[in-house]
């Protein structure tokens, strides 16, 4: 079955290479499809001499965006399956054939994403999507106010991300990455694009996840598929998610939502930290003797501790998370410490804050 992999290049010709590379290993008949949007033309030669003559190469116009860019990709395949993979993602073998397996066994499927990991370790993994809805942005506003508020979401992420995390079989989901996900070509209808252009960048993938949903098709994690996402947390992405948010809750919901309406009521708030955090001790935490399932370490930019990646382990102690701190560039990190039981009391949890970047 013929699948396209599409990549967008934003200078970033040697991570393109690398992720190029990591697609061919992984199964050789995988179509190829790279936009350069860099409008540099040594970038383009760059990416003409380091990628396979194989690899269709197709230079924008300009840099037009990420969702505009795979659009473009599309123009130049007519493959029956098409699987996103950022530049630095790194297909692990058999993910490929696991994601198409998953999509080919499930009709019901518009698109499907591999189990996703921060480093080359498979250590530190990446939780599930979020779908943004009105009344989760307002319930996330009152929990940056009213810690009880916080710990009700907190609990119930957790058995979210428990759920997602000790999956075996492809488990439904809300949404998913646009960074590593293949998509039913024909779950996109003829009359539209794969990615709605009002979007730059981030956002479009949540907007396809609300299309496919609203068309009944499912949305799923396939746990046998694994990629490596070695993805960063930059200032500089901080505007563009903000403007890609803003597009999202434009397109789908009114003006006068009553939700949105309550958030924008809130926005002059005091904040109020919902956690007690404390520095990291530099020798380590020792785990808890009744900690008998092990415990799981979360990191996030966010106070109210949203994981962007977890670690679960059973090791006697706990160690600074190094490595996975760098990739949260200049900015406050927030972490949690848990247990890994599912009566898991919050109570128990301890609570941890860095500063990071180049002065820390």
């Amino acid at each position: 079955m013929k699948v396209c992999a599409v990549l967008v290049n934003y200078h970033g010709a040697r991570d393109i290479t690398q992720a190029v590379q990591s697609i061919l290993v992984d199964r050789q008949n995988t179509d190829i499809v790279v936009v350069d949007n860099s409008d540099d033309a040594l970038e383009w030669e760059q990416l003409r001499r380091l990628l396979p003559p194989s690899v269709c190469k197709v230079r924008a116009p300009g840099n037009i965006g990420f969702g505009r860019g795979c659009n473009l990709a599309l123009e130049h395949t007519d493959a029956p399956f098409v699987f996103l993979v950022n530049p630095d993602v790194r297909l692990l073998p058999g993910c490929t054939e696991a994601l198409l397996d998953a999509l080919l066994t499930d009709l019901t499927l518009g698109a499907v994403s591999p189990r996703q990991f921060l480093d080359e370790a498979c250590h530190w993994q990446l939780p599930s999507s979020w779908l943004p809805t009105a009344l989760r942005a307002w319930a996330t506003e009152r929990a940056m106010r009213e810690p009880s508020v916080a710990v009700r979401l907190r609990k119930a992420k957790d058995a979210e991300n428990r759920r997602f995390w000790r999956a075996t079989q492809p488990i439904y989901q809300r949404a998913l990455s646009g960074g590593a996900m293949m998509i039913r070509r024909s779950a996109i209808r003829p009359d539209e694009s794969m990615f709605d252009p009002r979007y730059f960048m981030y956002f479009e993938d949540t907007d396809l996840c609300m299309r496919l949903r609203r068309r009944g098709l499912g949305l799923a994690m396939v746990p046998g598929a694994r990629a490596v996402h070695g993805w960063r947390n930059q200032p500089h992405k901080v505007a563009l998610m903000s403007g890609g948010s803003q597009v999202y809750f434009d397109k789908f919901y009114p003006p006068d939502d009553p939700w949105l309406s309550k958030c924008r009521a809130m926005a002059n708030a005091t904040h109020h930290a919902p956690y007690a955090f404390r520095k990291f001790p530099p020798s380590g935490i020792p785990r808890p003797s009744h900690w008998t399932e092990g415990w799981i370490l979360e990191l996030s930019p966010s106070p109210l501790v949203e994981p962007s990646v977890s670690m679960t382990g059973t090791d006697a102690h706990i160690y600074e998370p190094v490595n996975a701190l760098a990739h949260f560039e200049s900015f406050p990190v927030f972490g949690r410490l848990h247990s890994n039981s599912a009566s898991d009391d919050l109570d128990e949890s301890y609570f941890f804050h860095w500063n990071v970047g180049p002065d820390q």
